[in-house]
Order: structure tokens, then sequence, then C-alpha cells
């Protein structure tokens, strides 16, 4: 069993954040000890692993919840399975436009260092002569 504090160090979320995710039912009740703490368990683990990622892919809470219980389903239908790929394809549509902009701020980063550089070295080489 995992305390909450060991929980919410390893996901580096806070202990808010995993009492908000089982109220919203994105995370079944917690077990709890002997004195009330909560107990989370390698299985509870897992399901939250999934929901830190779809939280990272910018799925909301209800989007979040929805793929979590399909994934828990064994009888899942036709359209559950079509929404679950729409949806996953609408994540990976966002990360595609995520990953784009991060490498325009990269290039951005590149140009402005590769100047600095420039500058540094032209000055330092003035330095030396006088």
């Amino acid at each position: 069993m995992h305390s909450i504090h060991k929980v919410a160090e390893r996901y580096k979320v806070t202990y808010d954040a995993l009492r908000y995710y089982e109220k919203k039912g994105l995370l079944p009740p917690m077990k709890r000890d002997s004195q009330g703490r909560r107990e989370y368990s390698d299985t509870d683990l897992v399901e939250l692993d999934k929901l830190n990622h779809l939280r990272k892919l910018g799925a909301s809470v209800n989007e979040t919840k929805q793929m979590l219980m399909l994934s828990r389903g064994n009888k899942l239908t036709v359209e559950a399975c079509e929404e679950a790929l729409a949806l996953l394809q609408r994540l990976n549509t966002k990360l595609d436009q995520r990953i784009a902009e991060t490498e325009t701020q990269k290039i951005f980063l590149q140009k402005k260092t590769a100047l600095f550089e420039e500058k540094l070295f032209d000055l330092t080489k003035r330095e030396t002569l006088k």
C-alpha cells in the first residue's frame, strides 16, 4: 500500500488533486488505514498513471473519466470504442500542435543563443586586443 504523500510525490500532484480525482470518480474510493488515511494499492497506481497521462495530454475531467471507465469495462460497444478513438485522435492532434509550437520556440532559442555567442566572441576578441 502507498500513502497519499508517496503517491503525490511520485506523480507530482497535490494531495488536493488526488482527493479531487477521487471525489470526481476518476479514482475509486480509496481504502483507509485504521487512522482514516488513504492507502493506494498498486492497481490504484495503474489507474492514476492512465489518469495522469490523459490529463497531461489535455483531456478534460469528463473525458478522462470516460476513458478510464472504458478501459475498465469488459463489455465495450462499437459506439464506445468509436468515442474513445475520436477522443484519442483529438488528443493526438492537440499534442502534435504543442510539439510544433515547442519546436518553433526551440528554433527561436537556438537563433538567440547563436546571436549572443557571436556577440560574446566579438567582445572577448576586442578585449584581448587592447
